[in-house]
C-alpha cells in the first residue's frame, strides 16, 4: 500500500505565483541583458588622444599653408615685373662733326665722380636726334674753345647726348671737384622738364652707378648759370641725394 502525500493546494499556488512575479520583474528591469551579452569596453588612453590631436592639428595646418601658398602664387602670376628702361645714349661721335679717330685719341680712363651737378642750357629745346644734333653743334661753335662744358645733356624726348662723357671732369664749377655735370636742354626758369627728361635722368644715374662712373653715395647738386632753373630744381630736389646746402637757393 503506497503512502499518500497530501499537498496543500493553496501553498502550491502561492509558490508558483511568487516565481512568476520574480521572473517577470527581472525581465522588465533589464530586458537588454537577455538580448545582448555584456562585453568589456576598453578605455582610451590619454597618450593616444594626445597623439591623434597633434596629428589632426598638423593636417589642418598643412591644408591652411597650402591654400595660402596657392593664393600667393596666383597673385604673383598676375603682377608684371618692373620694366627697366635702358639709357638712350647718343655718343659724341654720332652728333659731333669731329671724326671718330680724333675722339678716341682724346679719351682716357674714366674717373669716378662723387657728385652730380644738374644745370639747364638756357636754350631752346629739341625733341629728336636731327634737331638736337643741329642745336648741339651750334652751342659747341659758340662755346669757349669749341667745347661744351657739360659731361652729358638730356633732350626733351629723353635722349642722353655725350659731351665730355665719363672721361673728363667739367671745369664749369671749379669750386666743386670730382663732379659730373648733367645739363637739361632747355630753359627751366618757368617751365618744368618733361617726364621723359626726368625719367632719363634717373636712368643716367642708374647707368653711371652700375658702371662705377658714379659713387652710390653721390651728392646731387643744383646749380644756376645766368638764371636759376627753379622748375628744374623743384622737380629734382625730392631725391634723397639732393644737397640743399651746396645747391643754389631758389
Amino acid at each position: 500500500m503506497q503512502p499518500h502525500y497530501s499537498v496543500d493546494h493553496e501553498t502550491r499556488q502561492n509558490l508558483f505565483q511568487a516565481d512568476e512575479e520574480t521572473q517577470s520583474r527581472t525581465t522588465e528591469e533589464t530586458p537588454l541583458l537577455y538580448r545582448f551579452p555584456q562585453t568589456a569596453v576598453p578605455l582610451r588612453s590619454t597618450a593616444t588622444t594626445l597623439i591623434v590631436s597633434v596629428l589632426l592639428l598638423i593636417l589642418i595646418s598643412g591644408v591652411i599653408i597650402g591654400i595660402y601658398l596657392l593664393i600667393l602664387q596666383s597673385d604673383s602670376e598676375n603682377v608684371l615685373p618692373p620694366v627697366e628702361m635702358p639709357l638712350q645714349l647718343v655718343s659724341k661721335a654720332q652728333w659731333d662733326h669731329v671724326n671718330q679717330s680724333q675722339l678716341l685719341l682724346s679719351n682716357h680712363s674714366p674717373f669716378k665722380a662723387g657728385k652730380l651737378i644738374i644745370v639747364h642750357t638756357e636754350s631752346e629745346q629739341c625733341s629728336d636726334t636731327k634737331s638736337c644734333t643741329k642745336l648741339l653743334r651750334n652751342m659747341q661753335a659758340n662755346a669757349a674753345h669749341n667745347v661744351l662744358p657739360y659731361n652729358f645733356l638730356i633732350s626733351s624726348n629723353g635722349q642722353t647726348y655725350e659731351a665730355l662723357g665719363w672721361y673728363k671732369p667739367s671745369s664749369m664749377f671749379p669750386e666743386i671737384s670730382n663732379a659730373l655735370v648733367l645739363a637739361f636742354i632747355g630753359n627751366f626758369t618757368d617751365e618744368e622738364p618733361t617726364v621723359a627728361q626726368k625719367l632719363e635722368a634717373k636712368n643716367f644715374v642708374a647707368e653711371s652707378i652700375s658702371h662705377r662712373y658714379l659713387e652710390p653715395s653721390f651728392v646731387l647738386i643744383g646749380k644756376s648759370t645766368k638764371s636759376i632753373p627753379k622748375r628744374l630744381f623743384w622737380s629734382m630736389n625730392n631725391m634723397p641725394q639732393w644737397n640743399n646746402d651746396l645747391s643754389d637757393q631758389i
